[in-house]
């Protein structure tokens, strides 16, 4: 039953018919052609193909988009990011202002004085209402932990701001155990590694002038480099290179020595000197733990 039902479909589809065009007295044929059904359905898939192939290039390729109710043209486009922008810039605006009022706040009460509350009002001229804020509790809380000698947040522990720009990459990724200390004559830093493979790399490119072994039997790598720089790299436990060797930033000069008893990975010094003088690494290197 299902073969004979999709024969006779088939047969319907397929079966030609004929379209003619007669004359109206007589009766007789001026053109005539034949079709099937699926020709036509044929042909009005194929002219629905073209007329979306047509649309799709004229959007592609022309501005026939602007001239559409409710699309957005280039120019209000444009508009509507600059008002974004401008949205954005004030927001920061007002976060700055807000933080620069919160750390002035602070400073006042660190010096002892009283600060001022500012309305959230604002004016066409820009003007604040200042209202005296009475100290509370928390000011002289604040206070106390700022001024004491020890804790995260004392100010006598606080370091100087880093004046020079990261010049150098880092000799390896590790933490710092040890500060410079010039003071104490302690001219290098003590790094504790936190890499696998314990390497040692130059921090800038330069001539290796020396690779020496330190009293405790470690080896020590000195790499002069451009601008009066020389940078040492200490208690290492193997050197991968040579006396007047040129090396490259980042390059694999050493491995961390191993403590035979402990079979532990020691900490490395590192120093960097500059015309002469030891500096400290931090200031010209930016080590991210």
């Amino acid at each position: 039953m299902e073969e004979k039902f999709f024969q006779r479909l088939w047969s319907q589809l397929t079966d030609k018919r004929q379209l003619s065009m007669r004359d109206r007295n007589s009766d007789e044929p001026h053109w005539n052609v034949n079709i099937t059904p699926i020709g036509v359905i044929g042909g009005i898939a194929a002219l629905l193909v073209i007329i979306f192939t047509l649309l799709m290039v004229l959007m592609a390729y022309t501005p026939i988009l602007e001239i559409l109710p409710g699309y957005k043209t280039r120019s209000e486009k444009m508009h509507d990011k600059m008002v974004e922008s401008i949205m954005q810039i004030d927001s920061m605006e007002r976060l700055m202002g807000r933080m620069l009022e919160y750390n002035d706040a602070v400073t006042k009460i660190i010096n002892g004085s009283t600060p001022t509350l500012h309305s959230t009002v604002l004016t066409d001229s820009i003007q604040y209402d200042k209202t005296t804020v009475l100290p509370t509790r928390a000011d002289s809380l604040l206070r106390s932990i700022l001024e004491r000698n020890e804790g995260v947040y004392s100010l006598q522990n606080t370091r100087e701001a880093n004046p020079v720009a990261a010049m150098f990459s880092a000799p390896m990724h590790g933490t710092i155990t040890r500060n410079f200390d010039a003071p104490d004559s302690s001219y290098d830093i003590m790094i504790m590694s936190l890499d696998s493979d314990n390497s040692v790399m130059a921090v800038e490119n330069g001539t290796v002038v020396g690779v020496t072994p330190g009293s405790t039997g470690h080896t020590s790598i000195i790499i002069q480099h451009g601008g009066g720089y020389v940078s040492i790299y200490k208690q290492l436990g193997e050197a991968l290179v040579r006396k007047g060797q040129i090396v490259q930033s980042g390059a694999v000069i050493g491995r961390q020595a191993i403590d035979s008893e402990s079979e532990k990975v020691l900490d490395m010094g590192f120093e960097l000197w500059r015309d002469g003088t030891a500096v400290d690494p931090e200031r010209y290197i930016l080590f991210k733990e």
